[in-house]
Parts: C-alpha cells; structure tokens; sequence
C-alpha cells in the first residue's frame, strides 16, 4: 500500500492552522437595529396606504388646477395651460428650486359627494399631472381616498408614491438580514491556514 504524505507548499509541510474570531459583535448588532429601524420607518408610510386600499374608496380623478408655493409660502393657482406653461418655463430659466407645484383634484366618491382634494405630493420644476392631456380633456388618475374624509387621498400609480417607502423597506431587509448574519458568525471559531512560511521563509518560533 502506498503510505499518505501531507501536502506541502514550496517543499514544506502542510501549513499550520490558526483560529480566527471574527468580533465585533456589538457593530454587527447595531447594523441589524437600524435594519429594524428603517423597517419600521417604512411601516408608517406603507400601512396607511394599506388602509386606504383595504377599507377606502377609489375612483379616477379629474385635475382641478394647479397651485404653486412659492418660498414665502404664497400660492398662485393656474387654470390654463398657458398661464402653466408660462410659469414653467420662468422657473426653468431662473432655476427656480424653491417652488413646488401641487395639483388639486375634483372627483365623485361613492355616496355622490363632489370633491376636491390637494395631491399629497408635490413637485418642483412641474406638477406632476398637466392640465389637460393630448385630447384637451382634464387629465386625469386614479385614486384611493378615505371615507370619512375624502381629501385624504393617496395616488397609486405615481411612483412618487412608493419610492420613499419601498427604499426604506429594501434597506431595511438588508441591513436586519446583514446584521444578524454577521452578527451569529462574529463569535465563531473559523480555522485558518497560517500562510506565514508559504514562500518558505524561516519559521521565527522555531529559530
């Protein structure tokens, strides 16, 4: 039979193993907490929308007009497309990045009640919806809104919407995911080669 022999590096025996223990237990902890945290963040802006879709009413809204705040907190509201583009236009030129253009919404609910509510979402540059679209008719979206207070509404098909919520969401999975990971790994033992005499130097404990 033919007797086994150790691998060797550079004609050397097999190298050494050293422990090795990852720490940092407490940091790892910290990244998973403000995982939570996040996630947590998201929830107060996801469950809200929840509850309108659940348990309020939706239906396709009409534009109304269109308000610009200025810095000082003044409104100027447009009804007309070129009264609009108009104002569009100067911020552009001026690099206007204070003001932000809401748009107001007309819609029936579901007991025949007409109203108007105020985008939860603002703009600058643009609002977020013309006027009119292509045809000349009022633009229009659908939306979720509350039952008991219809000018609480949420606007599902703007990204605007999600994007604030589905990043803290994401962020927040990762870090917890990360952190925990980490975290059960830092006071492991992980057994590691000692490369120290791969190139054959001399061995300083045994000199």
């Amino acid at each position: 039979m033919s007797s086994m022999t150790p691998t060797t590096v550079n004609g050397m025996g097999a190298p050494r193993h050293e422990i090795y223990v990852p720490g940092y237990s407490a940091a790892k902890l910290g990244l998973a907490l403000v995982g939570v945290v996040l996630f947590a963040l998201s929830l107060t802006k996801l469950v809200p929308l929840a509850v309108l879709f659940l348990s309020g009413g939706q239906t396709r809204a009409e534009v109304a007009r269109i308000v610009r705040t200025d810095a000082a907190d003044q409104e100027t509201v447009y009804t007309s497309d070129a009264a609009l583009e108009t104002a569009v236009k100067t911020g552009e030129d001026v690099r206007d990045r204070e003001s932000v253009f809401w748009v107001v919404y007309r819609f029936r609910t579901e007991d025949g009640r007409q109203v108007e509510a105020r985008a939860p979402l603002g703009q600058h540059v643009k609002p977020l919806q013309p006027l009119r679209d292509k045809d000349g008719l009022s633009s229009t979206t659908v939306v979720w809104y509350d039952r008991s207070d219809p000018q609480r509404i949420a606007l599902p098909l703007e990204l605007g919407t999600w994007f604030m919520p589905g990043v803290l969401v994401l962020f927040g999975v990762l870090g917890t995911l990360m952190g925990l990971m980490l975290y059960r790994h830092s006071k492991r033992p992980i057994e590691m080669p000692d490369l120290s005499q791969s190139h054959g130097e001399r061995d300083a404990s045994r000199s």
